[in-house]
């Protein structure tokens, strides 16, 4: 029943209306020469409110008075007599203290100053007013409009002269902010926050300070006296605690330090074990305190402080999870007030740990909660260093520090062990993987159960998400410990009387975490294990048995590259594993596939640690593994040992054996094809270790090995020899083939040493290149042009020196039908025309415009050639614009200026060609083509042309245009689109008013039709009105409607004979495959859905689907569209025609091939 009554208070409390405060806004005084009484009646003086007819009436009042006392109306005047007025009518008459206070609320903000002696009289009015016991009786908005005045004129009074005429006002505002009234509460404490800052600025602040100390210990004093009081009694003085609590954090930054102090401890004392209703507050309290306290001063109350906290923390269904994470980051900030004075973290983080264990294991958000404040508990006060200096001690965990890690590690591991079942607790998994990272190589010492328990309860976890977690934490052991302590406590050994092998799952782990481990390692335990694991799979009897110990052998060989991750010990243990490697490559099995990316990895690895990047590029490749914590920059021991000064030691000793292995992998991949493709990676890091003088020996070597030495090797003229590049044949003899076979692997090989060769090489392996070009040597011209293309694109400067020579030699060459050679030849002249167009240079601006020109007829080519000259195009584009200079955009813009130089070709295939390329250029960066002067008009105006080829290919252009940009951009190219497309709309060959009443639905869809119909030409308003009609689904204008066969200014074109004077040679179109769908007369075309197809109401047109019986009717119409069949047809006008039926069907054939049948006919 109490709390009924109480809840309905609450309500009416809620529902209370401010009438004391009509407006927030100031009142314009300046416009009425400060009379308020007029101001206020200019705002409010057409309100039918009863609240503003009172307050109107109030302030006319007392201006006449004032008027007959001879005062100004000012609100200076006003302001005595308004609280005396208000004093006067106090509660017995609430609607006239409502009014004033309204009165007075809205006065206050125009006054600036007063007397003291006037301002300290209305300022202890007022308090008087608040503090008499009948003041509690009156409206809540009046209460709070009589607290907002008196926090104004506090301001006003002169505190720094007079401190005591602030005392009454303070106390008044003090008592109000622990009100019962939330309103009232809230302004009340808005005031004393900036009263408080008010007086520590008049030098008033100890004064303000210890008034506020007074109400706290009142209020305290009460508390404390509760169990004496009855259950209503106790309850209001909890409620005023609470009030009391909350005024206080807000006062905290304007308290004294011995203010602050005294709270603090007896804020302290309210902290129990168990949850009251005063928990929370006390909490947010001390958070508050704590940010300003400094350590020295409370040091042994924050000790006693931690443990009440620690008390506090351990699990119970009444403890709410919010205070439980408020006193776990209390505790925190503790710890971090007392880092450096105190050790103190050593007892309270172990018992924090075993505390809130309890928690870990809940399926609910704190839970997340309390595991991240652990592990940041973890990474502020566990210190690695510290524990290292004592890792070589027996007793390294009998110190404070080793002892505190001990007990959180098996408060740790005591939980995991109670898990019932799989899976194992998220947030418990997140702290161990932060406990082995920050621990490193002291996790061996402290957390060897934990591993093992992992390791037990990761056997019983068969589902991928859990199980991650699981190997996350392990790779995280393995990273801090290293492979070396992992297999000291999980050993993997064969048992060979048995025929089996232990923890073999632990194999793809250390694949994938093994980081700056020993090469001594690998060789000493792993390397005799796999041998003697294969040497046992040839023992083993059972054809199963043999392939399982055979994987296991394999899996064993694999880590190797993971080992060659940033070893710690490459040049003291290289030359051995050199040998090793040798071995791996000449195995007959795949073994060579792990060498050669673990000597890549070696190489790759050592170099960059030995780079100015390494600090950030290494720790951030390690944070990548672990996806579960979010930490940055994580590393492991041994990479932080591995100095510059030892990489560049290694970086020597791989210099060293460089050659020799250089010359073995070379041999390898000539002789064994299926080694290869794996062999590259590895040559190339070899080759850029070995220096270019040791790379030229070795192709001179070869060269002289498979008895090419008669190839010239040096660069020669070639005006000379272009004329006998398509005489020459090659001979067919198998010498011959042979000989060539050798030469395309030089050519191979070429490619993959070219990256590391200076220019002395360049020319042997271009001498190379061309002599085997120059013979026409067709087998190895593919190969060859690679070669090439790897030279081009990595030097770019060697390239535009033998640019002439390059040229010709491209030119030369005739693709006949092998792709790969014209993919070749294209890609060569990639590289040639980004350089150039990077260079900008006159001498090569018209050798750019001969390679751009065969990117252009290969557009035009068949269908595999256009294929490659679209990649090839689309690769060009894309270089220019992710150019690493600042001119990115203006290379590109070249590019478009240089391929709109050939819209003013004579040859409709050229132009044609370059529309596509425009239109793949703008499809792939439609923005940019804005930026580009005159493109897009450029291309419109080609829609005047008359040869078919160009139309075609400028409403493609048009097409993707549309497709690609944004309607605002569209909205000021509409005009000049639509008048250049719509006079096509009449013509039916070819698909051109398909393709027009695409682009129009594309338009209308994007723009709008309103937007599209206001730049259309009144001569084709109603097609476009048709368009939009087809496209709710009424009918299809480019499904038979007749052309304008009337215009003179555009007549039907007449199908283009094979000896057109507009054709190109071998450019005639391609008939599409057609087949046609039963109960339909109209052929559907295969492949991908075409475009066309749905805008002649094809099959991919829903909207405009046909039922069976109108498609088999008489009155159907025909594919091109421009005539109806069947007897009566009835034309746009309504006029009925007769055409004789001649009753036979229409021919099912495409009238591409055959035409049908028509009453003309």
């Amino acid at each position: 029943m109490k709390r009924k009554q109480r809840t309905s208070a609450a309500a009416t409390a809620a529902t209370e209306v401010d009438a004391d405060e009509p407006s927030q806004a100031l009142l314009p005084l300046d416009d009425y020469s400060g009379d308020v009484c007029a101001a206020l009646t200019a705002r409010y003086g057409r309100s039918a409110s009863a609240q503003h007819r009172h307050l109107l009436a109030t302030a006319a009042a007392i201006g006449s008075i004032l008027a007959d006392d001879g005062h100004s109306l000012t609100a200076e005047s006003y302001l005595p007599a308004v609280v005396s007025a208000l004093r006067a009518a106090g509660p017995s008459d609430p609607a006239a203290a409502s009014a004033l206070a309204s009165l007075l609320v809205i006065l206050i903000p125009h006054i600036s100053s007063l007397p003291p002696a006037s301002a300290s009289e209305s300022a202890s009015s007022l308090a008087d007013f608040l503090a008499s016991p009948d003041a509690s009786k009156l409206p809540t908005g009046t209460v709070r409009s009589v607290v907002k005045s008196l926090g104004h004129l506090a301001l006003l009074l002169e505190a720094a002269a007079d401190c005591g005429a602030v005392a009454a006002p303070l106390e008044a505002l003090l008592a109000a902010s622990v009100d019962q009234r939330a309103k009232v509460r809230r302004c009340a404490q808005e005031s004393v926050e900036k009263l408080f800052a008010y007086l520590e600025r008049s030098g008033c602040g100890k004064k303000a300070s210890s008034a506020a100390v007074d109400l706290f210990e009142k209020h305290i004093s009460s508390v404390r006296s509760l169990a004496k009081l009855d259950a209503d009694a106790s309850e209001a003085k909890e409620t005023e605690a609470v009030h009391m609590l909350g005024a206080m954090a807000v006062l905290v930054p304007h308290l004294s330090k011995k203010a602050r102090n005294t709270v603090f401890s007896g804020a302290r004392r309210l902290l129990s074990a168990r949850f009251s209703p005063l928990t929370r507050h006390v909490l947010r309290l001390m958070e508050a305190l704590l940010k300003h306290l400094k350590v020295e001063n409370v040091e042994s109350e924050l000790e006693n402080f931690i443990s009440l906290l620690l008390a506090y923390l351990p699990y119970d269904e009444k403890k709410p999870d919010d205070t439980i994470i408020a006193a776990l980051q209390l505790m925190r900030s503790c710890l971090a007030k007392l880092a450096g004075h105190s050790k103190l973290w050593t007892k309270a983080l172990p018992s924090a740990f075993e505390a809130v264990s309890g928690y870990l294991i809940l399926d609910r958000k704190c839970s997340e909660d309390i595991a991240k404040l652990l592990i940041e508990c973890i990474y502020s006060h566990v210190d690695q260093s510290i524990l290292l200096t004592n890792e070589s001690q027996p007793d390294a965990g009998d110190s404070s520090d080793g002892a505190a890690v001990k007990s959180i590690c098996l408060s740790i591991n005591k939980r995991l062990k109670k898990c019932p079942a799989p899976p194992l607790p998220d947030n418990v998994l997140k702290i161990v993987l932060a406990l082995f990272l920050k621990l490193g190589e002291c996790s061996y010492i402290f957390m060897k159960d934990i591993l093992l328990t992992l390791s037990r309860l990761g056997t019983k976890i068969h589902k991928e998400p859990h199980l991650k977690k699981v190997e996350e934490c392990i790779g995280a052991a393995i990273v801090a410990m290293g492979p070396d302590k992992i297999h000291s406590l999980l050993p993997i050994s064969f048992d060979e009387d048995w025929f089996t092998c232990s923890n073999t799952w632990l194999v793809p782990i250390l694949n994938k975490y093994v980081y700056g481990a020993s090469l001594q390692h690998f060789l000493e335990y792993i390397v005799p294990l796999a041998k003697s694991l294969r040497d046992a799979s040839s023992r083993a009897k059972k054809p199963r048995k043999c392939k399982e110990l055979q994987a296991w052998s394999d899996q064993l060989w694999n880590l190797l590259p993971a080992f060659c991750r940033y070893p710690s010990d490459v040049y003291q243990n290289f030359g051995s594993l050199s040998k090793l490697l040798v071995e791996m490559l000449k195995c007959d099995r795949c073994l060579y596939k792990s060498a050669c990316k673990g000597l890549q990895q070696l190489i790759d690895g050592t170099r960059r640690l030995t780079s100015s990047d390494q600090d950030v590029e290494i720790p951030a490749e390690i944070s990548a593994l672990f996806t579960s914590l979010e930490a940055n920059n994580l590393s492991c021991v041994s990479l932080q040992r591995c100095s510059k000064k030892d990489a560049r030691k290694s970086m020597k000793v791989l210099a060293s054996h460089s050659v020799d292995l250089l010359c073995t992998f070379a041999d390898e991949f000539l002789d064994s094809s299926e080694k290869r493709a794996h062999l590259k990676d590895a040559l190339r890091s070899l080759a850029q270790l070995s220096g270019s003088a040791n790379i030229c020996n070795l192709f001179l070597s070869l060269v002289k090995r498979f008895g090419l030495e008669d190839t010239p090797l040096e660069p020669e003229n070639l005006e000379c020899q272009t004329n006998e590049v398509d005489g020459k044949e090659e001979e067919s003899s198998d010498a011959t083939a042979e000989i060539n076979n050798k030469r395309s692997l030089l050519m191979e090989l070429i490619s993959t040493l070219a990256e590391a060769a200076n220019e002395d090489a360049l020319d042997l392996f271009f001498g190379f290149i061309k002599s085997s070009l120059l013979n026409n040597i067709k087998s190895c011209d593919s190969r060859a042009l690679f070669a090439l293309s790897i030279i081009l694109k990595e030097h770019h400067g060697y390239s535009l020196t033998q640019l002439d020579e390059i040229m010709m030699l491209l030119h030369g060459i005739k693709p006949d039908s092998n792709n790969a050679v014209l993919e070749g030849q294209l890609v060569c002249y990639k590289y040639l025309l980004v350089h150039m167009i990077k260079v900008n240079e006159e001498s090569t601006s018209k050798k750019a415009f001969l390679i751009l020109n065969e990117l252009i007829l290969a557009l035009k080519s068949k269908k595999e050639n256009r294929r490659i000259a679209y990649d090839v195009l689309l690769a060009i584009s894309t270089s220019l614009r992710s150019s690493e200079s600042n001119n990115g955009d203006s290379d590109l813009q070249r590019l478009f200026t240089m391929v709109m130089g050939y819209l003013s070709s004579p040859s409709p295939h050229i132009v044609s060609g370059a529309i596509a390329a425009l239109s793949l250029l703008i499809y792939n960066d439609a923005n940019f083509c804005m930026e580009v002067p005159n493109l897009i008009p450029s291309v419109l105006v080609l829609l005047q042309n008359k040869a078919i080829e160009i139309i075609k290919a400028s409403l493609g252009f048009v097409k993707v245009l549309v497709t690609s940009l944004h309607p605002e951009k569209l909205l000021s190219l509409q005009a000049d689109i639509m008048t250049g497309i719509l006079p096509w709309s009449s013509f039916t060959k070819h698909h051109f008013k398909g393709k027009v009443v695409l682009i129009l639905e594309i338009l209308i869809r994007k723009c709008g039709f309103d937007a599209v119909n206001l730049v259309t030409p009144e001569k084709y308003k109603e097609f476009v009105r048709d368009v939009e009609e087809g496209r709710e689904g009424n009918h299809n204008p480019a499904d038979g409607a007749e052309p304008e066969a009337n215009d003179p200014e555009h007549p039907t074109p007449k199908r283009r004979k094979w000896g057109d004077s507009n054709a190109e040679p071998g450019q005639e179109e391609t008939p599409k495959k057609e087949f046609f769908v039963k109960g339909d007369r109209k052929p559907h075309f295969g492949g991908a859905r075409n475009h066309n197809d749905k805008a002649s109401g094809g099959k991919g047109d829903r909207t405009h689907f046909r039922p069976k019986s109108n498609a088999q009717s008489g009155n159907s119409q025909n594919y091109r569209g421009s005539k109806s069949q069947g007897r009566d047809t009835r034309p746009r006008n309504g006029v009925f025609k007769r055409t004789p039926n001649r009753g036979t069907r229409q021919s099912a054939h495409s009238p591409r091939f055959k035409k049908a049948r028509t009453a003309a006919t």
